[in-house]
């Protein structure tokens, strides 16, 4: 088996679990896709159909992504397309999914975006829910040959992982320089440790503990500690209430 097919829900939630920040996830999360898709590029987007707008991010840096064309197209992208026609069925898609390659070929969106960006083939993995105006995702292309069922198993697997970790990296999750010093200087009065304040944020990101455990390499029954702490510390009893003080604190 080659190396493109090895990468794992765990290992993935290892390379990616506890970055600094959203550009720290971001190439962290295009570099393990390019190597277990086997991609040439991957790239974060974030479709706003509406607005015809469209925020990316993608690995390589210098790949040539002409935004401008991408946001004059996306309507009728054949993936955009699927996704808007079935917003109930968020499986990770392959163009050749919606389209015949001769159909494709003739496309305008392989024509205007496809051609200049040298690709051919693209797998696209949602992560969150596919609204009317649009919704978030990874897509990695090819040049060459087309994305395998391999290929597709592969990103199946680790969507999950993915959908988690862009709830927690998401746009505005990470907190400047100056915040991040303010909240923690808030921690510490609160009593709380880094690690308390790390299981009651994914909480309130309403990451299960055994989503939690596994992000963060440890076991279930730890993460229930940390909980356990962290409700005494901040003289709460459950869930709810303990993520609302860790609000009023300033800590989320």
């Amino acid at each position: 088996m080659s190396r493109s097919l090895k990468t794992s829900p765990m290992e993935l939630s290892y390379q990616l679990g506890g970055l600094p920040d959203r550009a720290a996830y971001l190439s962290a999360a295009a570099e393990c896709l390019l190597s277990a898709l086997d991609g040439d590029v991957a790239g974060w987007n974030n479709l706003d159909l509406a607005a015809r707008s469209v925020e990316l991010w993608f690995d390589p840096p210098d790949a040539e992504i002409p935004v401008d064309l991408l946001a004059a197209v996306i309507d009728v992208h054949p993936l955009v397309r699927r996704y808007m026609d079935n917003p109930g069925d968020l499986a990770p898609q392959r163009i050749s999914d919606c389209l015949p390659e001769r159909v494709w070929r003739s496309h305008r969106v392989y024509s205007e975006l496809f051609v200049p960006m040298q690709a051919r083939h693209q797998l696209a993995i949602v992560v969150g829910a596919w609204l009317p105006w649009g919704g978030r995702g990874w897509a990695v292309n090819r040049s060459g040959r087309d994305f395998g069922q391999a290929q597709v198993e592969v990103a199946h697997a680790l969507q999950p992982v993915l959908t988690l970790l862009d709830q927690i990296y998401g746009p505005g999750r990470s907190p400047s320089e100056g915040q991040s010093e303010r909240r923690d200087e808030a921690r510490v009065r609160a009593g709380l440790t880094s690690r308390e304040l790390d299981v009651i944020t994914l909480v309130a990101n309403e990451l299960s503990a055994k989503q939690i455990a596994c992000l963060r390499r440890i076991s279930v029954r730890t993460v229930r500690k940390h909980l356990e702490n962290a409700y005494r510390k901040l003289g709460c009893h459950n869930q709810l209430s303990a993520v609302n003080r860790v609000r009023h604190l300033g800590l989320l």
